[in-house]
Order: structure tokens, then sequence, then C-alpha cells
């Protein structure tokens, strides 16, 4: 055998490692699972399906009929027509006049008793600042999908490690910023000095370990986010509140970074 052919063969070997590795299966099926490729994967199998059954046909010494072939072609035009190019604008409709989730949760904080206002700082993303008698609080909230071991953790070098594979420093420089420029808006309006804590939350089922020491942003889920505000003990009074809710009364909408 040729050092070529040992080459090759390694080569072989090392392809079809990797193609049964737990890693490639997984992204495989987040693949899969993807709402924007199911289209595309929708129209890859029916043509698939055509080639199969023509080559059985063919096979079987059967004749082809075009009847057959011309009904398939409607099923994936049909099929392409009402998910890529959305031919039903009712739904279309319905689902720009649903909240998105970052409305939701604001929903669910306000009954808690607190004021939610839109962040005052360009390119914060989908922030926002909650008062209350638990403090004042410069949220970035993250509507990212649970992926992999659905489990967020704090990095080294102020990251965070989303699902055990991503490690993104967005959200908490974020939270930093935006309560930093919040702060010192605040101080130049207010008597006595309110401090503003940087939250960050995501929504959907994620699970947040606990933080490294030294870390100054909290990071929790929706959930842990109800419950601070529901179960913290009070540390403004209500005229601090009025004071801080009537500052953030005339504060813009952010640009969504």
């Amino acid at each position: 055998m040729t050092p070529f052919d040992n080459t090759a063969i390694r080569s072989i070997r090392n392809i079809l490692a990797a193609a049964i590795s737990p890693e490639l299966r997984k992204k495989f099926v987040e693949l899969v699972r993807n709402q924007r490729l199911q289209p595309h994967f929708g129209a890859a199998f029916m043509l698939w399906l055509v080639g199969l059954v023509e080559l059985i046909q063919k096979m079987g010494g059967q004749k082809l009929d075009p009847r057959f072939w011309m009904g398939i072609a409607i099923l994936i035009t049909a099929y392409g027509g009402m998910r890529v190019f959305r031919l039903n604008p009712s739904l279309g409709r319905a689902a720009s006049k649903a909240p998105t989730p970052v409305e939701q949760l604001i929903s669910r904080v306000q009954l808690n008793g607190v004021a939610v206002y839109p962040s005052a700082i360009e390119n914060s993303g989908d922030g926002c600042v909650i008062v209350g008698p638990a403090g004042v609080y410069a949220v970035a909230v993250k509507a990212r999908k649970v992926f992999g071991s659905q489990t967020i953790q704090f990095g080294k070098r102020n990251k965070l490690v989303l699902g055990g594979r991503i490690a993104d420093s967005r959200p908490l420089r974020q939270a930093q910023t935006l309560a930093q420029k919040l702060g010192e808006q605040l101080r130049g309006v207010l008597r006595t000095r309110i401090p503003v804590k940087p939250l960050v939350v995501f929504l959907n089922d994620w699970r947040v370990d606990r933080p490294l020491a030294g870390s100054e942003v909290a990071v929790m889920n929706e959930h842990e986010l109800e419950q601070l505000l529901a179960a913290h003990s009070s540390i403004l009074s209500p005229g601090e509140i009025a004071e801080v809710s009537a500052c953030l009364g005339g504060f813009a909408p952010a640009t969504a970074g």
C-alpha cells in the first residue's frame, strides 16, 4: 500500500469520525429544528421523495404517470408559497399585533407594583428601567432561544457562556452602560443619590448559575426577576420612587441594537 493510499484512508476515517461525533449530531438536530430552515428542508425532502418514487417505478418497469408528477409539483409550489412568500396576509397581521416577549415580561413585572420605563440610552438593545420599592434597575432584556445545556454560566473576562458553548460579553456591557448613563442623568436631577443596579434578564427557560465573586451585574431569568421584585425588602421610600418616576417619565424609547 502506497503512502498516498494510507493518507486517503486516514482522511476517510477522520471524516467518518467527525460525522458520527455527538457534537455534530447536536448541530444537525438544531438545524432541523430551526424554523427558518424548515421550508428548505421540506422542499428538499419532497424532491428526494420524487426521485425515490421515480426510481422505484423504473425498477418495476412501470410507465411514469405525468399526473402524479404534476400533483407533486403543485404540493411543492403551495408549500413554498405559504411558508416563504406568506400568501396568507391575515396570519402576518395577527403575528404583528401579538405582544413581543419583552412586552409580555413588562406586563407581568408591572403586576408587582413597580413602574417600567423604556431605556433612554441609544444602542442599548431591548432595555428598560424598573423603579419600585426594591430599587432602580437598569435592565438589559435578552430573548435568546434555549439551546445546548440550557444553562448560562459566568465565564472569564466578564463573559457569559450560553448553552455551554457560546461566550458573549455584550449583555453585561449593555447593562453596565445603561446603569452608568442612567445614574449620571439621575444625579443631575435628584436631590439624593440613588444607586442604579445593572441587571441582565434572559427570557424563555434559561437556567442561570451563580455569578463569580466580584461580579457587578446580576443575571437571572424572567421568573427570578418576578421573585426579586415581589419578595425584596423595601429600599426606596414612596417619595423617592415618585421623584425617580418623574425624572424617567420624559425619557424616549431606546433605539434597538
